[in-house]
C-alpha cells in the first residue's frame, strides 16, 4: 500500500467513524462505547498500514542495497581492468580509468546516501537510486572496456 493511499485511507476512515458515531440516533453511554470502539479499529488498522509501509519500504531498501553491491562489484572490475591498462599505455588509457574510478565512487556513495533515504521516503527512493547505480556502472564498465581496448591497441602499436 502506498503512503498517500495509507494516510488516505486512515483519514476516510477516522472521518466515517466520526460522521457515524455524532449522527446515530444512541445515548450518551451508547455512543462513548462507539466512540472506543471506533477508536480501537482505527489503531489497528493504522497499525497494519504502518507495519505495511515497513514491511514495503524495508524490501525496497534491500533492493537498493543489492543494487549497490552489484554496482561496487562493477566498479571494483573496472577499476582492476583500469589500473592494469594504465600501466601499458599513455595519459589517455590512465585519464579513462581514473574517470571510470571516479564514477564508480560516486555511485557507490549515492547507493549508500540512498539506502539511507529509502528506509525514510520508501519505494519509489530505493528504485530510482537501482536504476541509478546499474546505469553509472553500466556507463563506467563501457569505459573501462574502452579503454582496455586502446591499451591494447596502444601495445599492439608499440610491439609493431
Amino acid at each position: 500500500m502506498s503512503k498517500g493511499k495509507g494516510i488516505g485511507f486512515i483519514l476516510g476512515a477516522i472521518g466515517g467513524a466520526v460522521a457515524g458515531v455524532l449522527l446515530a440516533p444512541k445515548s450518551g453511554k451508547e455512543t462513548r462505547e462507539d466512540i472506543k470502539k471506533g477508536a480501537e479499529e482505527l489503531k489497528v488498522k493504522a497499525e497494519q498500514t504502518v507495519e505495511d509501509l515497513k514491511v514495503e519500504g524495508q524490501k525496497l531498501a534491500d533492493e537498493g542495497k543489492k543494487a549497490a553491491a552489484k554496482g561496487k562489484k562493477a566498479v571494483k572490475e573496472v577499476e582492476k581492468q583500469g589500473a592494469k591498462s594504465a600501466r601499458k599505455v599513455a595519459g589517455a588509457a590512465k585519464k579513462t580509468a581514473k574517470t571510470a574510478k571516479t564514477e564508480g565512487q560516486k555511485t557507490v556513495a549515492a547507493a549508500k546516501k540512498s539506502m539511507a533515504s529509502a528506509k525514510k521516503q520508501g519505494a519509489k527512493s530505493a528504485k530510482k537510486v537501482a536504476s541509478s547505480a546499474k546505469k553509472t556502472s553500466d556507463v563506467a564498465k563501457s569505459e573501462a572496456k574502452k579503454a582496455v581496448a586502446k591499451a591494447k591497441s596502444e601495445v599492439n602499436k608499440l610491439k609493431k
